[in-house]
């Protein structure tokens, strides 16, 4: 599942020209996923407030997000090594 508020920043980010290709590739995949209507302004944010409030697992590659939501009591799930890695 994919939480509105990330696929609101996709959208944003989108539009920097650096970073418009790879993110054009990312919403098409992510909008085959269900959303969830988790959202706000900004995601990294609103994911923690969702994780302190009803705990859960987040699939993240960002290392402060990480941080956060470890200290949270939630789980990662992320990429290391082509491997999926499962973090709590």
């Amino acid at each position: 599942v994919i939480p509105l508020v990330v696929l609101d920043e996709l959208e944003r980010l989108s539009k920097i020209p650096d970073k418009e290709q790879d993110i054009r590739k990312t919403l098409e995949f992510v909008r085959t996923l269900k959303t969830v209507p988790i959202s706000g302004k900004v995601a990294d944010y609103a994911i923690t407030e969702h994780v302190k409030k009803r705990g859960g697992m987040v699939a993240t590659i960002d290392k402060d997000l990480k941080n956060k939501i470890k200290r949270l009591g939630g789980s990662i799930m992320s990429f290391s090594n082509d491997k999926i890695v499962l973090e709590s």
